[in-house]
């Protein structure tokens, strides 16, 4: 039985095995969280750096495996395989990967819960570099339909969780693939809705030590990427670049076949696709997130779907949620989400 929890209606309906009760989500209102970090993070940017601080990473997690691709190229993905009949799929956020403190975390706690988990590398970002000079974007799906379609049938229940630009990805994924039938739900934390009001977000100078971090992961990996395939990538304009939105106007936008950047940031946004999800979705974005614009909180579009649930906490920073310095909240808010959904079901 599904029980009501803070901010929705107090009603029982009866799950059906194996099967989405959307009637137990219609017609909710905005969620009102229960979130709250420890009282000595104080702020968005502190509660989003002191993951990065604590958290220890744990290199014996996965076994990697690589999945080849019609283009010739492979995507790296890390298992963690139980024997389980659920498959969660992980996506990360810009510049992350397996081991990113959020992607683990969650890895960990539902590979104890009875699930397999599958953890997608974006190309370019697993530890082998590609055969192919590919920058990947919020719009980049083909991969992640790759992935789901070759292992979605080797269980009964499939889930997705994503992270800031992974999360985009992976509601793109949702709206403009058609999704294997036991795709059961979509969990998504700091989803930068808007990228192009994000990307100048993450450029104000209150954020350049992240924005800095991020360039120079970036700016590393088009000159480690021209070292193996010369002749693909103009570097010489590399250090003149000082902003997200710059080097993604010189470099992600041309180099992934766009013809203008407002292209390349319509096909990175996820807000027409939300219109077009029809299964539950999760979105969870902190009022305090120094990455997000206001442009980030789809409230009225979640006010008016009967599949989009928006939880907004007031604090939590970026794809962090702390509760200790090393534990995030955001694995135990997924768990009541999917017992929402799916019950108990193994």
């Amino acid at each position: 039985m599904y029980n009501s929890s803070p901010g929705r209606k107090g009603s029982c309906f009866l799950l059906l095995p194996g099967k989405v009760n959307f009637a137990i989500f219609a017609n909710m209102p905005i969620i009102q969280s229960n979130y709250r970090p420890p009282a000595y993070l104080l702020g968005g940017r502190l509660q989003t750096i002191a993951p990065f601080l604590w958290v220890k990473q744990d290199k014996s997690l996965y076994q990697t495996e690589k999945l080849e691709l019609s283009d010739g190229d492979f995507l790296e993905l890390d298992w963690i395989r139980g024997g389980h009949n659920r498959l969660m799929v992980i996506c990360h956020g810009l510049e992350g990967n397996s081991r990113s403190h959020y992607v683990q975390q969650m890895a960990q706690h539902f590979s104890t819960k009875g699930w397999d988990i599958l953890a997608i590398h974006a190309r370019s970002c697993g530890r082998e570099i590609n055969r192919l000079p590919v920058l990947y974007h919020g719009g980049s799906t083909s991969d992640i339909d790759a992935a789901v379609t070759a292992y979605a049938d080797k269980y009964d229940s499939l889930v997705l969780v994503g992270f800031s630009l992974g999360a985009n990805m992976l509601l793109n994924f949702a709206a403009r693939h058609r999704t294997p039938d036991n795709l059961r739900a979509i969990a998504t934390f700091s989803v930068p809705c808007d990228l192009q009001r994000s990307e100048q977000q993450i450029d104000r100078w209150i954020n350049r030590v992240f924005a800095k971090k991020f360039l120079l992961k970036m700016k590393n990996k088009v000159r480690k990427l021209e070292t193996h395939y010369p002749g693909t990538f103009d570097i010489n304009a590399l250090d003149e670049m000082t902003s997200l939105q710059a080097f993604n106007a010189n470099y992600t936008s041309p180099y992934s076949g766009f013809a203008s950047l407002d292209d390349f940031y319509l096909a990175g946004g996820c807000l027409d696709s939300l219109k077009e999800i029809r299964l539950p979705t999760l979105m969870v974005n902190a009022k305090n997130d120094p990455f997000l614009s206001d442009t980030s909180y789809p409230i009225d579009l979640a006010s008016k779907s009967d599949y989009v649930f928006l939880e907004l906490p007031k604090r939590g920073g970026h794809s962090a949620f702390p509760i200790t310095t090393t534990e995030s909240w955001m694995p135990e808010r997924v768990e009541r989400f999917l017992n929402e959904v799916l019950g108990n079901k193994k």
